[in-house]
């Protein structure tokens, strides 16, 4: 029989991340998408607390946890800290990353910082021309001695105006197989040849962590920028995924388990024809159908971190509960919008936000046609 009881320790953490949020930014971080700025005192909180480091080595500071209390505490943050939910989830993967492949060098100037109170590093591996198609990136590079001389461009690179280096992807134009051609850089963004613009997103003209574009013009960096071993980018990038996923899937489960409060709340409180529209059964089906929604999701969480935890095969359980608790919190926020009506569409409700924002989760990490891609063929071969 399988668990999924937070312990006390746990309890006592994910409370912890709750009152330092609450006390920083009470107001759970909306002001923040009205005056597109990123609250760093309250990011400099969560680190002065320890919680910035959870899931990483000791020796760089951080405190290392298992799957399930990462994935808890993202979501904790997720749904109390805002935009500093995006520092945190972007992090999850990439300082991982430089801790399992970097040098002493590199944890030390980079790691060391995040832990303190730094941006992550940015991840620069989407293209212009090529999203999905990741083995199609065109960004390249060539070697000048012990100079590599890099030339591309990457879009969509999220927190790339904020982060202090990126790790760029860029391929080795001798090696033809495309999977064997990627190597890792890490991109000071102040390095000559650099340039970043800041990307408006859908239903906002500025936002308090950004999206953006990098231009790398015959950008000059020393062997030394290397993130673990040439030409094995690609594998690098696949050895972190299950990060990445409990990053992606806790993040959205905290913005339907938001939504369905105040869409219950108000169910409680919004009087039509007499009574609250709670006592209407049409309402009580959506409350119903979200709630059942938001279990399933947990239970997908719970299972995938566990499964982490216990070292067996995730390959199938990553790309199901990406694409489902994607979809279905699209559904969830469609059902809260509904309930709330007009105060969800006219005037700053933060469900209207999340109504335009989460729809990215579709798309980022991997699209859904993507998970279904990757996923199916695993399925099937269990039945062969």
């Amino acid at each position: 029989m399988v668990d999924f009881t937070l312990t006390d320790e746990q309890e006592l953490l994910m409370e912890g991340i709750k009152e330092c949020l609450e006390r920083e930014l009470p107001d759970g971080g909306e002001s923040c998408y009205k005056t597109g700025e990123f609250p760093w005192k309250a990011w400099q909180a969560l680190a002065d607390n320890g919680f910035v480091g959870l899931g990483l080595p000791e020796e760089v500071g951080g405190t290392p946890c298992d799957m399930l209390t990462l994935a808890m505490a993202n979501l904790t943050i997720s749904r109390y800290g805002g935009p500093v939910a995006c520092f945190y989830s972007m992090g999850i993967p990439t300082m991982y990353d430089l801790c399992e492949f970097g040098t002493q060098e590199q944890i030390d100037k980079y790691v060391k910082d995040y832990v303190q109170g730094g941006p992550p590093l940015a991840l620069g591996i989407s293209e212009p021309g090529t999203g999905s198609d990741v083995a199609g990136m065109q960004t390249s590079y060539v070697w000048d001695g012990d100079t590599a001389v890099i030339n591309g461009g990457k879009h969509y690179t999220t927190c790339g105006a904020e982060a202090k280096a990126i790790i760029v992807m860029a391929r080795d134009p001798q090696v033809e197989n495309l999977h064997q051609a990627g190597t890792m850089f890490i991109v000071d963004v102040d390095t000559p040849g650099v340039r970043i613009n800041k990307l408006p997103k859908m239903g906002h003209t500025d936002q308090p962590t950004s999206i953006c574009e990098v231009f790398l013009s015959d950008v000059r960096v020393d062997r030394s920028t290397i993130l673990g071993v040439e030409h094995n980018g690609f594998m690098q990038t696949m050895a972190n995924f299950a990060r990445e996923r409990i990053a992606n899937v806790s993040g959205v489960i905290a913005t339907a388990i938001n939504a369905f409060e105040d869409a219950a709340a108000y169910a409680n409180q919004r009087v039509q024809f007499g009574q609250p529209i709670g006592r209407f059964q049409l309402i009580q089906e959506k409350i119903v159908n979200m709630a059942i929604k938001i279990d399933n999701m947990m239970n997908m969480l719970y299972k995938l971190a566990w499964k982490i935890d216990t070292n067996q095969n995730i390959r199938i359980d990553t790309g199901l509960a990406k694409l489902y608790c994607s979809r279905t919190v699209c559904e969830v926020l469609d059902d809260a919008i509904q309930v709330l009506a007009g105060i969800g569409i006219v005037g700053e409700h933060r469900v209207a936000r999340y109504y335009i924002d989460t729809r990215a989760c579709r798309i980022a990490g991997g699209t859904d046609e993507v998970m279904i891609f990757n996923t199916a063929p695993q399925i099937l071969k269990r039945y062969r």
